[in-house]
């Protein structure tokens, strides 16, 4: 397992003393003076005259003034406060996941239709979440409290609904937020009239969605609700928690509920905040969509259609990075997988299509049901010098077995085209779930959970000189953790196995057979689920000592990876979870309440988690 890692420079060090201050390197000629006859003064006068200097309440060298080791004990004081304050984090976080201590909070939509004329079905004339995704920059998250500080302050979270619409939620502290739908007029001017002339004006009514006090604040105009009320303080209004806020909302289709859903936010693009791609109803299409800058434009405009590949209902989105091992050049791509049993992969720039192929044959009779993608060369540093460490697409089927294959391999198969034809073997398949639960054989959730057990020094049985001559040059041995749910509430871990030889990476999964045990894991998590498992989710790739699932049965569980004991229970939903979005170690966003998005939290303090929670609002 990686171990996290804190890396700190003297300007991090200081800067705890001094606090933030802005830094600007000084141009070349400045460096030169630096490094010529300038006089100590002068220098100092340069230096403070363009940046602060973060040295110079260190004293002058040789100088008897005591201010070194004054700062030094300041400084050695401060790092220390900084050292208890990650621990007691860390120490509070493990407490209250072992514990199962956490509060809720959240925000509601209300069910009015994002359009006010629209043929919506029945379903959508209602419509309630069906789809939560954290921003790809969550899934960075590293096991240490540095790293947790590293999330943006203001984390977001995409929101899909039944009938097609998208919101991007800014969250809050308040306990509930409720946006309704306010109907707004939109005159348009036709400029289509003969000529080039104006034309008729057109009046349309928009819905748009504000937080219900935010609504009543202008509709009550003689006492607005900035104003203290009998018995409370300015003080104590000043105190109220933040309230989450919309920062983009916009129709993404009007032909079926979001079912898929990505928000990926690491976007370097000029006049973007991040780009969101959809999938909705049977068809097979993908949606790209360009969110504009917060504050410029609450909508987004759609950028392209990803189609031509699927044909039925998208099961799997994600963002993946790809890296060269020649020249360690990377691009990233969106991965998509549909149940007609083909895969793509396509440019995230601008939509399109890099790979594609058929892995799962219709005419076998099962179709595609999950997937996920192993992508560690995204962020294992030591990748590129280990031949058996490499991206590995899991599918799972609707007759219970899971099928992989190595992306190296499909790119290769494709000889710089974008398709693959022909019959493709894949590098592994095995039977996962089904054949004696009388409850459904489907593999209905996939997840790949990181490093295994195995480290990659170790080596197969026989001795070195065996393995070399019987598996080519590099004999070394790497392992990944596959977790699976299946329609019959079951859970499984798998250790995956991977090994270079002189012609293919060949991998190989455990155990093989049921009387087999893993090494310092389980491999089956009783009770499981009353009912399909319909996600898997953990919270950092890098801490593997616990993940999450959620089912139709309404419930999250939470499980140690070890021993296979169900931690806890998270009840209380309406319908069926069918997200987990993690944002860092703290925060677990879900839906499976209607209208109503969960966010639970587990930064909290013990006395705040003993008020306990109440899901009925």
């Amino acid at each position: 397992m990686r171990m996290p890692r804190f890396i700190v420079t003297p300007a991090l060090i200081l800067s705890a003393v001094h606090g933030a201050h802005c830094y600007s390197a000084p141009p070349r000629s400045l460096l030169r003076l630096q490094r010529g006859v300038a006089s100590r003064r002068s220098t100092r006068s340069l230096l403070s005259s363009n940046f602060y200097d973060d040295f110079q309440d260190f004293g002058e060298p040789g100088s008897d003034d005591g201010g070194t080791n004054r700062d030094a004990s300041s400084l050695n004081s401060r790092m220390t406060q900084v050292r208890g304050a990650e621990a007691a984090y860390d120490a509070k976080l493990a407490r209250n996941w072992r514990r199962g201590n956490w509060s809720v909070r959240g925000f509601a939509l209300n069910k009015s239709p994002f359009a006010s004329s629209s043929s919506a079905t029945d379903a959508a004339e209602t419509p309630v979440v069906s789809a939560v995704a954290a921003p790809t920059s969550s899934s960075y998250t590293d096991v240490s409290l540095p790293q947790d500080r590293a999330l943006p302050e203001d984390r977001t979270v995409a929101v899909g609904r039944t009938d097609g619409s998208v919101f991007v939620v800014k969250l809050g502290e308040q306990y509930l937020t409720t946006f309704m739908s306010v109907p707004k007029l939109v005159v348009e001017q036709d400029n289509d009239g003969p000529d080039d002339s104006e034309g008729a004006m057109s009046v349309r009514v928009e819905n748009t969605w504000m937080d219900s006090n935010e609504v009543k604040s202008k509709l009550e105009v003689e006492q607005p609700l900035t104003q203290p009320s009998s018995g409370e303080s300015e003080t104590e209004m000043a105190q109220e928690p933040n309230p989450f806020e919309i920062t983009h909302q916009f129709l993404a289709s009007d032909h079926g509920p979001i079912h898929r859903l990505v928000y990926h936010d690491a976007v370097e693009r000029d006049g973007c905040d991040g780009v969101v791609f959809t999938a909705a109803g049977s068809s097979g299409e993908i949606t790209m969509w360009l969110l504009p800058p917060s504050g410029i434009d609450h909508g987004a405009s759609q950028s392209t259609h990803l189609n031509g590949v699927h044909h039925d209902e998208i099961v799997s989105l994600e963002v993946i990075t790809l890296r060269s091992r020649d020249d360690a050049n990377e691009s990233t791509f969106l991965f998509s997988a549909s149940r007609d049993g083909t895969i793509a992969l396509w440019d995230i720039e601008n939509g399109e299509l890099a790979l594609s192929c058929q892995c799962i044959d219709a005419e076998s009779g099962a179709s595609l049901t999950c997937a996920d993608v192993s992508n560690p060369t995204t962020w294992d540093d030591g990748w590129s010098g280990n031949e058996n460490v490499c991206d590995v697409i899991f599918l799972g089927t609707s007759d219970g077995y899971v099928v992989g294959y190595v992306v190296e391999e499909l790119i290769a198969a494709a000889g710089g085209g974008t398709t693959i034809s022909g019959d493709l073997v894949p590098d592994i398949r095995f039977r996962a779930h089904g054949t004696d639960s009388g409850k459904g054989d489907a593999v209905t959730a996939i997840k790949c959970g990181g490093d295994g057990t195995i480290p990659t020094s170790a080596r197969l049985r026989g001795g070195e000189s065996e393995a070399k001559n019987s598996f080519g040059r590099n004999s070394r041995l790497s392992s990944s953790i596959l977790l699976t749910g299946g329609e019959d509430g079951s859970i499984k871990q798998w250790e995956i196995l991977s090994q270079s030889t002189s012609t293919k990476i060949r991998l190989e999964h455990w155990p093989r057979i049921p009387s087999q045990r893993m090494k310092r894991r389980s491999h089956l998590f009783m009770p499981g689920h009353d009912g399909a498992v319909t996600g898997i989710a953990q919270q950092s790739r890098y801490d593997s000592s616990k993940f999450l699932t959620c089912g139709q049965d309404g419930s999250v569980c939470v499980w140690s990876a070890s021993s296979g004991k169900e931690l806890f229970r998270m009840d209380g939903f309406e319908s069926t979870i069918s997200s987990l979005a993690c944002l860092g170690r703290d925060l677990i966003v879900t839906d499976g309440m209607d209208e109503f998005v969960c966010v639970h939290d587990f930064g909290i303090e013990e006395d705040a988690a003993s008020k306990g929670y109440d899901l009925e609002w």
